[in-house]
């Protein structure tokens, strides 16, 4: 891919997505249709052609039935913004830790390694942006803002200003990576330093195109090397995915190595669960028991956890599976992997209600556990939580799941079972929030409409917004919410407090 034309047209589709802001997630799956066609290498990009391709989509997209695999593609499409890449950074380099040991054997970089090399790209291009990055496309109406092809051309010096953002020397990014991660020593021995070297450039061979034909095959293969002036030269089109889709390379990395899989395998139902219990323990609660155990019970079984607050208390299971392994590539299997592992711990939550239940006489065991209440005195439910992210496939809403394509969930959950299916990564970010100490208000919140919950969120995050951000502190929304309830209305919500929307601060106020 040498042909000057593949770097230009990378550098405008890459000037277009940053400028279009709304229009990103439809503008990188027009990329990803175009990136294996010769005609994306030999052929200059131009407006129309995406504004037309845009244009069909939100076309098909009325005209049919929602397919599962196609809104689960859009929905990883979006995911980058969805992602706080440092917070993300930080819960992977947990997640994998005990996969650093097993790559270093093979003598392959660390995971540590890859993500570091990927926060140095992402903020090599996106930190400190010049004042004239900030003017980006504004609606002037929701019509506009409807319409997926209303995507404008940046100013010539906006894509200017943009093109060198993304376009990066090879050889200076190494440097860079060199510099970052050697011990600032003189005496160190010169081995690390080409050790380091290396590294670096192992690590921009595997994040490079790798020139298969899969449909979101840059999620992959986020950064394109190319040869400019006899120099070689990195192109970055969309950086906001590095470190924030970090989770699928680091999969598909660590499979490439059949020990270091194994021992991924053999672990990560310990470290998974390890994670999720420890952020459970530091929700304000009761108590908080952790592995408990079924005993004088005929059919022997146990609970990742037991959350007890004031007036419920919430049985938690943890699923390490990754449900995310193969994709992007294979978002088939996504559907068939959710519903699994959510039907096991669904069914693995009751089976823990009903021992619990059983035992509770008077001064009984959840008596003992909370010293306050007995079961029957308390509301009770469950929290599923899934190892990694994912959108939100089970919003509670019966017919918006049918919808999804995720409907057979509610054959196996009952109506009036209080059941949420959360991710570690909007666990771990959910209690980081102020409102943490209302968790068990929020959790009878959102799994008390019996499977009619009026809100549909892209991720818990979402839902966790819309309550304290608008249905807790207004009784005129409060009600609002209750009667669209009832007329089985469904509203769509992105808060202002996870997503940055201030370009669409003038479509708003105008209205």
């Amino acid at each position: 891919m040498s042909s000057g034309v593949f770097p230009e047209n990378l550098r405008y589709i890459s000037s277009l997505g940053r400028y279009n802001t709304e229009r990103r997630p439809v503008i990188r799956q027009y990329f990803a249709s175009r990136i294996s066609d010769d005609e994306f290498t030999h052929e200059k990009l131009g407006i129309a052609e995406i504004r037309e391709f845009a244009s069909q989509k939100q076309s098909r997209a009325k005209d049919t039935a929602p397919d599962f695999e196609e809104m689960f593609q859009e929905s990883l499409l979006t995911l980058p913004e969805d992602i706080n890449p440092q917070d993300f950074q930080g819960y992977l380099l947990f997640r994998y830790s005990h996969l650093e040991e097993p790559l270093s054997d093979q003598d392959e970089f660390t995971i540590s390694d890859l993500l570091s090399f990927e926060a140095l790209l992402r903020d090599t291009i996106l930190e400190e942006p010049e004042p004239v990055l900030s003017d980006l496309n504004r609606f002037e109406s929701k019509e506009d803002y409807a319409d997926f092809s209303n995507i404008e051309e940046p100013s010539k010096q906006f894509r200017q200003t943009w093109n060198r953002r993304v376009t990066l020397s090879r050889k200076e990014i190494i440097k860079s990576f060199v510099e970052g991660t050697l011990p600032d020593d003189p005496a160190i021995d010169p081995s690390r330093h080409q050790e380091r070297i290396e590294t670096a450039q192992d690590i921009l061979e595997f994040l490079s195109h790798s020139g298969e034909n899969s449909s979101l095959d840059f999620f992959s293969n986020p950064v394109f090397q190319v040869k400019e002036s006899e120099e070689r030269k990195i192109v970055v089109p969309f950086p906001e995915v590095l470190l924030t889709t970090a989770q699928y390379r680091i999969e598909e990395f660590v499979g490439q190595f059949k020990q270091v899989q194994e021992v991924e395998n053999r672990e990560k139902g310990s470290v998974v669960e390890d994670l999720a219990q420890e952020l459970l323990q530091q929700i304000p609660s009761r108590n908080f028991v952790k592995e408990f155990e079924y005993i004088h019970d005929p059919n022997p079984g146990e609970a990742d956890g037991l959350l007890f607050f004031e007036d419920s208390y919430w049985v938690a299971e943890v699923k390490s599976h990754p449900i995310f392994r193969k994709v992007p590539n294979r978002v088939e299997l996504i559907k068939s992997r959710f519903t699994q592992k959510v039907t096991q711990a669904a069914n693995q939550i009751q089976n823990t209600m009903g021992y619990l239940d059983s035992l509770d006489d008077e001064f009984g065991l959840v008596y003992n556990l909370t010293g306050n209440k007995n079961s029957g005195e308390m509301d009770t439910g469950g929290i599923v939580i899934l190892d990694g992210f994912l959108p939100t496939l089970y919003s509670g809403n019966e017919r918006a799941d049918q919808q999804l394509g995720m409907g057979e969930l509610h054959d196996h959950i009952e109506e009036h079972e209080r059941i949420v299916v959360i991710t570690l990564y909007d666990l771990y970010q959910l209690i980081q929030e102020d409102e943490a100490n209302l968790f068990d208000e929020y959790l009878l919140w959102r799994t008390g409409y019996e499977g009619n919950m009026p809100v549909w969120g892209f991720s818990e995050r979402e839902y966790w917004a819309f309550y304290f951000d608008n249905y807790r502190t207004n009784d005129e929304f409060r009600q609002g919410v209750e009667e669209a309830a009832e007329k089985d209305i469904i509203t769509v919500y992105i808060s202002a407090r996870f997503n940055d929307k201030s370009h669409l601060d003038g479509l708003t106020n105008s209205e």
